[in-house]
């Protein structure tokens, strides 16, 4: 693959990741990845046109069209996604006891596009609208999210207006890793800092009421990037899972060389996910990124992309605290 079919096909990746939050971030890459071959993205003029391309996209899974009366048409290639694994429910009158543990087995779902289905008889009800459908997984705050007041302050002096109490409510989550997003005015030059400020001991977990001055992690927030103030947390906190920052739980990661691009590139895809504005100001990366150059070797997008779905993970309250 020469170097602009690959920064292409990259493109369309990450649009895909950030415009099917239904999916998981694994299954967004492999759905994209399988789709790359069909689509025939050396013919797409520009950035605009690809972004368009991927809206465009109606990915359901096979179950679902057969439900509202559709069928794969004869020429139609299923795209067949892992099914993210989840604890067992418990036996009945058993919920007193430890979940059962994952069995193991790999499970697949096939999905297929619209254009690859016709409906073969009427359904008892009408097939839902798909982009309300992506749109309500967009806004879906988790289940361990609880509304919380902590942070609306703090992101109403960023942007000198109320946020809407969603966005405090993910800010709300930030604890969970043991982090507290502080403002600084004394630096210049930089629009965040991340950086360890307390060290756990073996065992521990943050506490919900955590603040600056028992913090495991301190994001230091310049007040300059006004509404920008949650792409700079999230930012912040992709530095972390990328290893630019230690990592205080959990398997030790390893950090590359591109710390602002990669951690810039992984909000990117978070925040889109989530229903946040992406960044007002735009970075060097995006600009790169939009312009279809191909990233640097040193580039991990793999790790961009895991880091992308811890982000969206914690902000979205889908994770639990951490031990340290």
């Amino acid at each position: 693959m020469d170097l602009k079919q690959r920064a292409i096909t990259q493109q369309f990746t990450v649009e895909l990741v950030r415009a099917m939050p239904q999916l998981s971030i694994p299954q967004a890459v492999s759905a994209a990845m399988q789709l790359a071959d069909s689509m025939d993205l050396p013919r797409v003029r520009d950035f605009g046109a690809l972004v368009g391309l991927v809206n465009g996209l109606q990915l359901r899974p096979a179950a679902e069209w057969e439900a509202f009366g559709y069928e794969p048409t004869e020429r139609a290639v299923a795209v067949r996604l892992e099914v993210p694994h989840e604890a067992a429910a418990p036996t009945p009158g058993k919920e007193h006891l430890p979940e059962r543990a994952w069995d193991g087995r790999i499970r697949f779902e096939d999905h297929y596009l619209s254009v690859h289905t016709r409906r073969v008889h009427p359904p008892g009800m009408h097939l839902c609208d798909y982009r309300d459908a992506v749109g309500g997984w967009r806004k879906r705050l988790g289940y361990v999210t609880e509304p919380t007041l902590a942070y609306a302050e703090f992101t109403s002096a960023a942007a000198e207006k109320k946020m809407p109490m969603r966005r405090v409510e993910m800010l709300g989550n930030l604890w969970k890793i043991g982090a507290v997003a502080t403002w600084e005015k004394d630096w210049e030059g930089e629009t965040s800092w991340c950086y360890v400020d307390q060290r756990p001991s073996p065992g521990e977990s943050p506490d919900p009421m955590l603040n600056d001055s028992d913090a495991w992690y301190r994001l230091r927030i310049n007040p300059d990037v006004g509404r920008d103030v949650i792409v700079e947390i999230a930012r912040c906190l992709a530095e972390i899972h990328l290893g630019y920052v230690e990592k205080l739980w959990g398997p030790t990661v390893e950090g590359g060389t591109q710390r602002g691009p990669e951690s810039e590139a992984a909000a990117y895809i978070a925040l889109e996910r989530l229903w946040i504005p992406q960044r007002s100001r735009r970075t060097d990366w995006y600009h790169r990124y939009v312009a279809g150059e191909p990233m640097p070797n040193q580039f991990r997008w793999s790790e961009v992309f895991r880091a992308a779905e811890a982000v969206e993970d914690l902000l979205r309250g889908d994770t639990a605290p951490v031990t340290a």
